[in-house]
C-alpha cells in the first residue's frame, strides 16, 4: 500500500493523488520518474510530498512496475508519513495549504499582484507573505499573499490555485472579518461547468454572491499596459426560466479593481450582485403569482364545485413547492384571507367590488366584530391589517357602542395564541403587512 498518497506539483500549485498519478501509460511514469531524478541532482523540486512539501522520487521493486510509488529522499528530513507522528486534521491542512504557496504560479501571481498595486496611489502599505496579527489581545495571526490599504480599508488578496479545504476557507474569512479587513479570493483558472466543478470553487463562488476573480497572463499584460488592476470576473446571472423559476447562467466580465463592490457586513468584495439580481426576480415571480391567486380567489365561486375544488388543491400544491403551507379545506383561513383581501382593497369604496368579500356585511364594523368573536386566533393578525391598511381609524370611529373595543380588551386579556401556522402564507400574500415583527 502507498504510503504518499498525495503529491504536490509546485509548476502548478496543483495536488494529484499517487493511485491516479501512477495510472498513467508506463512509459510516462519513467519519463518523469527520471524528470525527478535530474531535479533532485540539481537540488531542485517539482513534485513534493503535499504534506512536508520536499521532494519525492518514484521508486519500486526490482520489475519497476508491482510496487511502484513515490518515496522521500534518502537524506530527507522529518514527515509525518515517514515518523508515524500524528498531527491534528487542522495542522495537516494548514501543512497542505502552505505548500502550494510555495509554488512557481502563486509566487509569480503574488508578486504580479503587489507589483500592480503598487502603482495605484489608492493603495499603501502593501506587503507581500508577512505575518498579519489578530487585534486586541488576539494572538491569532494569518499570513495572506498580499496585503494593503485600499481607500483607508484594509484588504488581503489570497490566490487560489488548488483544492483548499473548506476549514481553511472559513477560518481565513472569519479571521479577517473578525479583524475588520476585507478578503479577496484570486483564481488563476476558473471552471464554469458545475458538473466538474472544484468543490474549492464552489465554496468560495457560493459564499461570495456567486462571483469568481481570475488574474492569469492576459490580465497581468493587461495590467501592465492600463496602469489599473484588471481582472476576470466570472459570476451567476439569475434570470426566470420557461417553467416560471430563477436560474443561472455564467457571465464574464473584464473589469478593474475600481469596479469592485465592498460589503461591509461580509468583508468580502464582489463585482456583480448576483443576490440582489435573484431577490428582485423572486419578488416579480412571487407578484405574479399573487395576481394569479387574487384573480382565482375573488372569482372563485363564480366557478362549478369540481373545478374550484381542482384549482384550489393546486394552489396548495403549487405553495407547498416554495416551502408555503396552504389548505385547501381550511374555513377558517379562507374566511380571514376574504377579510384581508377586504381591508387590502378597501372593498366597500372600490368600484370593482362595493362589498366585502366573502360576508354579508355592509360595512367594517360588522366584519371587526366577527373576526375578534368567532376568529379570535386570527385576532391579532387583522388587528394588524386594519392599522396598516389605514382602515384602523374608520373601523374605531363606526364602534358607537364600544363593542369592537371591549372585544380588544376582552382578547388580550384572555391571551388567545395566534395561529402562526399560515404565517408565511400571509407573507407571501401581503408583503406590506409586518407579519414577521409583529406576530411573533
Amino acid at each position: 500500500m502507498r504510503t504518499v498518497k498525495e503529491i504536490l506539483n509546485l509548476l502548478d500549485g496543483k495536488f494529484i493523488q499517487a493511485d491516479e498519478f501512477f495510472d498513467r501509460p508506463e512509459e510516462e511514469i519513467f519519463l518523469d520518474r527520471r524528470a525527478l531524478e535530474e531535479a533532485a541532482q540539481q537540488n531542485e523540486k517539482t513534485l513534493v510530498c503535499a504534506i512536508c512539501h520536499q521532494a519525492l522520487k518514484i521508486r519500486g521493486d526490482k520489475t519497476g512496475s508491482v510496487s511502484i510509488h513515490f518515496a522521500h529522499l534518502y537524506d530527507s528530513g522529518d514527515c509525518p508519513i515517514k515518523t508515524g507522528r500524528k498531527y491534528s486534521k487542522e495542522e495537516i491542512e494548514r501543512m497542505k495549504y502552505n505548500g502550494v504557496k510555495e509554488s512557481h504560479v502563486h509566487i509569480k501571481l503574488k508578486n504580479a499582484i503587489a507589483d500592480i498595486i503598487r502603482k495605484d496611489s489608492r493603495f499603501s502599505d502593501i506587503k507581500v507573505d508577512e505575518t498579519f496579527k489578530g487585534e486586541g489581545l488576539s494572538k491569532e495571526w494569518k499570513r495572506p499573499d498580499v496585503s494593503a490599504a485600499f481607500s483607508g480599508d484594509k484588504v488581503v488578496f489570497e490566490v487560489q490555485l488548488s483544492t483548499t479545504f473548506l476549514s481553511v476557507i472559513v477560518r481565513r474569512e472569519t479571521f479577517y472579518r473578525e479583524n475588520s479587513t476585507y478578503i479577496m479570493w484570486l483564481f488563476n483558472e476558473f471552471n464554469t461547468d458545475a458538473e466538474t466543478q472544484k468543490f474549492t470553487e464552489k465554496d468560495i463562488i457560493y459564499s461570495n454572491n456567486n462571483n469568481a476573480f481570475v488574474i492569469n497572463d492576459e490580465t497581468i499584460a493587461l495590467s501592465a499596459d492600463s496602469g489599473k488592476f484588471m481582472l476576470f470576473c466570472y459570476y451567476r446571472k439569475p434570470s426566470i426560466s420557461e417553467s416560471g423559476s430563477v436560474s443561472y447562467r455564467w457571465g464574464k466580465e473584464l473589469i478593474s479593481f475600481a469596479d469592485i463592490k465592498f460589503d461591509a457586513e461580509a468583508r468580502k468584495v464582489y463585482f456583480y450582485d448576483s443576490k440582489a439580481e435573484k431577490n428582485k426576480l423572486q419578488q416579480e415571480l412571487s407578484a405574479k403569482f399573487n395576481d394569479e391567486f387574487e384573480s382565482f380567489w375573488f372569482s372563485r365561486h363564480e366557478l362549478s364545485y369540481e373545478d374550484r375544488r381542482d384549482q384550489l388543491a393546486d394552489y396548495a400544491d403549487r405553495f407547498s413547492r416554495i416551502g408555503i403551507n396552504f389548505s385547501p379545506h381550511d374555513d377558517k383561513l379562507h374566511k380571514i384571507l376574504d377579510a384581508l383581501y377586504t381591508l387590502k382593497y378597501d372593498t366597500l369604496h372600490t368600484v370593482k367590488f362595493r362589498r366585502i368579500i366573502g360576508y354579508d356585511f355592509t360595512n367594517y364594523i360588522s366584519l371587526a366584530n366577527t373576526i375578534l368573536e368567532y376568529r379570535k386566533e386570527y385576532g391579532e393578525l387583522f388587528l394588524l391589517a386594519l392599522k396598516y391598511f389605514g382602515l384602523e381609524e374608520k373601523v374605531h370611529s363606526e364602534d358607537r357602542k364600544g363593542a369592537f373595543q371591549n372585544k380588544i380588551d376582552k382578547l388580550s386579556s384572555l391571551n388567545i395564541a395566534s395561529e402562526k401556522s399560515y404565517n408565511s402564507f400571509f407573507m407571501h400574500l401581503f408583503p406590506e403587512l409586518p407579519i414577521q415583527e409583529e406576530l411573533k
